[in-house]
């Protein structure tokens, strides 16, 4: 006969296993939904993995988009910018490139998230979120964390764990983040042609030329691939006010004088068409 300890052991442990059991569909797909309102590049059937990439990717992009933002003005770069030359200059080990690293460095607090959705999505759009370069680092810290917070979600055995489990893995992925970071701010400064795209996009948005490497349509089309649900429920908003104003006194209206002008025109267009095609035949008759 078993030990009443074993017994319990296992009673104890039927319930995580039920609930492991019935994480449906609906729930994943409801986790990844809530991802790919950050990051719509995240593939629809992304498994926790894709999601700390997608985080980690983000954070990426805000360090590149910072030292175009400001780096470029704070480093001590050679007039040329040439592997050899940046080599000899050692830019990478210059105090003012350090500085500009920890700065970076100390604007990321990667931490379990309290972010709901709407919380993140309001954050991504906000005025004071981006500018043209793109997220400022902070900004990139929070919604990493809001998408890594998923990624926890959308993993079982980490959600159903300790607190303390939670904490750790955001430690591991925090030092990691950190670390490309700062290689790829390295990188800045040590490949040439990184280096020359990120001078060039600091003299295109300060001369207030338009930034082609940002440059998006505005508005994507529901059937988009990368379409968030957001993106989706916006169109079919404008879709039913425009319906509704269709449908209205003043929207009858103002299709109505549309139409009349339109009748107008036409009826312009075809008596000089009807005209000019008679000069013409007459002409022709009389050559």
């Amino acid at each position: 006969m078993k030990p009443i300890s074993a017994l319990r052991g296992r009673l104890s442990a039927v319930p995580t296993a039920v609930r492991r059991r019935s994480r449906d569909a609906a729930t994943r797909a409801r986790i990844l939904a809530d991802a790919r309102a950050i990051g719509p590049e995240i593939p629809r059937d992304a498994d926790p993995d894709d999601l700390i990439r997608a985080a980690r990717r983000l954070v990426r992009r805000a360090a590149q988009d910072e030292f175009a933002r400001e780096g470029v003005t704070r480093v001590r770069l050679p007039e040329e910018i040439s592997r050899a030359e940046l080599r000899r200059a050692d830019v990478a080990g210059d105090a003012s490139f350090h500085a500009v690293v920890e700065d970076v460095l100390s604007a990321l607090d990667i931490v379990p998230s309290p972010l709901e959705r709407e919380d993140a999505v309001d954050l991504r759009r906000a005025p004071t979120s981006a500018d043209r370069y793109g997220l400022s680092p902070e900004v990139a810290a929070d919604l990493a964390s809001y998408v890594l917070q998923r990624a926890v979600e959308l993993d079982g055995e980490l959600e159903d764990g300790e607190v303390e489990d939670v904490e750790q893995f955001f430690t591991v992925q925090a030092t990691r983040i950190r670390e490309d970071v700062r290689a790829v701010l390295v990188r800045q400064v040590t490949v040439p042609l990184e280096l020359k795209v990120a001078l060039e996009r600091h003299e295109r948005i300060e001369t207030g030329e338009p930034d082609a490497e940002r440059f998006t349509s505005p508005v994507r089309g529901p059937g988009a691939a990368g379409a968030t649900d957001e993106e989706r429920q916006g169109f079919a908003r404008r879709a039913r006010a425009a319906y509704d104003f269709a449908q209205s006194e003043a929207g009858r209206t103002a299709f109505g004088v549309l139409r009349t002008g339109a009748e107008k025109a036409y009826e312009k267009y075809g008596k000089g068409e009807g005209r000019s095609g008679g000069t013409d035949s007459g002409s022709g008759a009389k050559r």
